[in-house]
């Protein structure tokens, strides 16, 4: 596990205990110290919260947010719809788009993090519509703050804007 130092073998030429059952040589005695040692540091390392409030920033479990007002898609063409920044570590985003169509004709709606994953393919109503997409999960392990976009594209005549939210949890 990294962060700990290097582990003390424990002396297997000479016997823990000695007869009357006490420790029987220094060489135990320091094994049994790196032991203590290290099960202290192991219990620093954060696991999350379960209490129910928030986890603090750099916390297994820490969560962000934010969320897009409509935004005007040009047919055919990725626009971003919200982005969120994300600090060192390893995280998991999603996020969710809500396109509104005026009338036309209405393709393809497809929306993602980081990029277009998702599709909805479909014969709509030439009248207004309203369609919603939750694209696929996506894990950024990052050393230094990067920002991640929530994606949006349609296919269309007429007008289409998007508005979304994106999410990320801190995995470890």
């Amino acid at each position: 596990m990294s962060g700990l130092a290097a582990t003390n073998n424990p002396p297997l030429l000479d016997p823990p205990l000695d007869p009357s059952g006490q420790q029987h040589s220094q060489s135990w005695a320091a094994y049994y110290q790196d032991v203590s040692d290290r099960l202290a540091t192991l219990a620093t390392f954060k696991t999350g919260v379960t209490d129910g409030s928030d986890a603090a920033a750099g916390q297994i479990g820490e969560y962000l947010s934010a969320s897009g007002g409509s935004v005007a898609l040009a047919n055919n063409v990725v626009g971003n719809v919200v982005s969120l920044d994300l600090t060192a570590g390893d995280w998991d985003v999603a996020g969710n788009v809500q396109f509104t169509a005026g009338n036309g004709n209405h393709n393809l709606f497809g929306a993602g993090v980081g990029g277009i994953d998702t599709f909805t393919q479909s014969t709509f109503p030439t009248t207004a519509v309203s369609v919603g997409i939750s694209p696929a999960t996506q894990r950024y392990n990052v050393t230094a703050t990067t920002t991640v976009w929530l994606m949006a594209q349609a296919s269309f005549s007429g007008s289409v804007t998007a508005t979304g939210s994106i999410r990320a949890r801190r995995m470890r």
